[in-house]
């Protein structure tokens, strides 16, 4: 076993292990984020390459939800440095049977904002086994849809019990929203606005309650960043599935820098050029079986994978980041918040 560090700039090194085994040197570079194996036979690297990477809440790689930890997609951008799974944009997308230029966006006439996105996105990379692996997702993101999801979710969502330690039957937000048809206006005080569902029946949303002006402060920015949004979705999707990451959940660890998680990922030396991922799309799109190929239409995302995703673009935008309020639906306890406003 050998053992050396390098002498780089400033305070960060990089050490690396090595062990002999027969013709083959295995090599283990311990680097800032992880560690990256490697093995060498003379004087050439040989492909496969195995991981163990770092993410870290603080860098937005990791998110709570309920009692376990998801990856968001710029975690997975960082894990796909060692994956390198090249994610390209096919010319067209398929809507009803219709082609169409990808991604396809389609706004309002009178606003112009995004109502609803369809984009494909198709994953190329190698799984651990070295087969070339496709993964071929289309994203079908209604902006309407996931406005009506967020009330609906306030609506459902219950107060908690100190003394129990557990939810209520109380509502948190009793006067936001309720269900009913269009010409049946609540009777209870409020200003109420119509939105369909499921017609005749729909929701009178009180417009002035504070969750409900959460509610359309999300779906402005949906309506605003809905086409990167979706992107974000999809891509995350792609790189879920994708064996050589292959994960959606960590396991976190509480350290000084804060909570973080270990990763293994696998790679391989990556030699895709254009024509090669030009023939792999073809192939692709007539779902060839050359390639390990795997196809989904997503038409709906769960809600802490959408909101999620809509943090991290509006803070790449360099606008204030949505403040996390918690679940209780989900969570075991309400976020520090919930308390600190029953002690006012």
């Amino acid at each position: 076993m050998e053992k050396q560090k390098d002498k780089p700039q400033g305070k960060k090194t990089t050490e690396i292990i090595s062990h002999q085994e027969g013709q083959e040197k295995l090599v283990a570079l311990k680097v800032d984020f992880g560690s990256i194996y490697v093995r060498i036979k003379g004087e050439q690297i040989l492909r496969p390459i195995k991981a163990e990477m770092m993410l870290y809440e603080k860098l937005g790689h990791i998110y709570k939800v309920a009692d376990k930890y998801a990856i968001t997609a710029s975690g997975y951008t960082h894990l796909n440095k060692v994956a390198s799974i090249s994610i390209v944009t096919p010319q067209r997308v398929v809507i009803d049977g219709v082609a169409k230029p990808n991604p396809h966006i389609e706004r309002n006439s009178d606003t112009k904002a995004i109502e609803t996105v369809n984009i494909r996105k198709i994953g190329i990379g190698y799984s651990p086994a070295g087969n070339v692996t496709v993964i071929d997702k289309t994203l079908f993101y209604n902006v309407y849809t996931y406005f009506i999801q967020s009330i609906q979710a306030k609506m459902k969502r219950k107060k908690w019990d100190d003394k129990s330690k557990r939810l209520s039957d109380e509502p948190m937000y009793p006067n936001c929203a309720v269900t009913g048809i269009a010409g049946e206006r609540p009777k209870i005080e409020g200003s109420w606005a119509f939105f369909p569902t499921a017609p005749p029946l729909g929701l009178w949303v009180n417009y002035k309650d504070p969750a409900i002006l959460d509610c359309l402060e999300e779906h402005t920015q949906r309506q605003r960043f809905g086409d990167r949004i979706a992107q974000k979705i999809v891509e995350r999707n792609i790189l879920k599935d994708h064996p050589a990451i292959g994960l959606s959940n960590v396991f976190p660890k509480d350290g000084t820098s804060g909570t973080y998680a270990f990763v293994t990922v696998y790679g391989y030396r990556h030699e895709f050029e254009a024509p090669n991922i030009a023939e792999i799309l073809e192939q692709a799109d007539k779902r060839s079986d050359t390639f390990e190929t795997t196809a989904e239409v997503i038409d709906q995302v769960e809600e802490h994978e959408e909101k999620a995703a809509i943090n991290e673009v509006v803070t790449e935008e360099g606008e204030e980041k949505p403040k996390p309020f918690g679940n209780p639906a989900v969570d075991k306890e309400p976020p520090p918040e919930f308390f600190e406003g029953k002690k006012k």
